[in-house]
């Protein structure tokens, strides 16, 4: 899929089911819109049991480099709050984005491997940590997620 036939930002009611990595890929390229950054963030999607877009897209903004500055468990809370309440249950996905146009370099495998660490320790379905900076937006392959164990 290119970006000139990207689908449209539908209401969350009405996005198609994630029920499948491509699915989700899918899926963050139409939320992410044309590539682009102005920081290092951080995008959390949670989704249904049944793989619907549950709840607003949140972001973490302004991170640093490397992972340092989040506490695992800081995330984990976030997310484990979210799936728990009203209407919970589900799965979150997580996608780090940074603005330029280098290559992938040891502060994104850094947090590729704590997002992995903290998606497992989360719970529920694990999807695959994505990222994207100003030219890619693409899976992190296993070997830099730190496991092999996902949806």
């Amino acid at each position: 899929m290119t970006y000139d036939d990207m689908p449209p930002l539908l209401p969350p009611s009405d996005m198609p089911a994630v029920s499948t990595q491509a699915d989700l890929e899918r899926t963050w390229r139409t939320l992410m819109g044309d590539l682009g950054f102005a920081d290092r963030r951080l995008w959390l999607l949670f989704l249904t049991r049944e793989g619907r877009v549950a709840g607003p897209l949140l972001s973490i903004d302004n991170l640093a480099d490397g992972p340092w500055e989040l506490p695992v468990e800081d995330l984990v809370t976030i997310c484990r709050e979210i799936l728990d309440g009203p209407g919970g249950g589900g799965s979150v996905a997580m996608l780090i984005t940074r603005p330029g146009r280098e290559p992938w370099h040891v502060g994104d495998r850094a947090w590729a491997r704590y997002l992995t660490a903290a998606a497992h320790r989360v719970g529920g379905r694990v999807w695959p940590v994505h990222r994207a900076n100003d030219v890619e937006l693409a899976v992190v392959p296993p070997d830099e997620a730190g496991r092999n164990r996902t949806a």
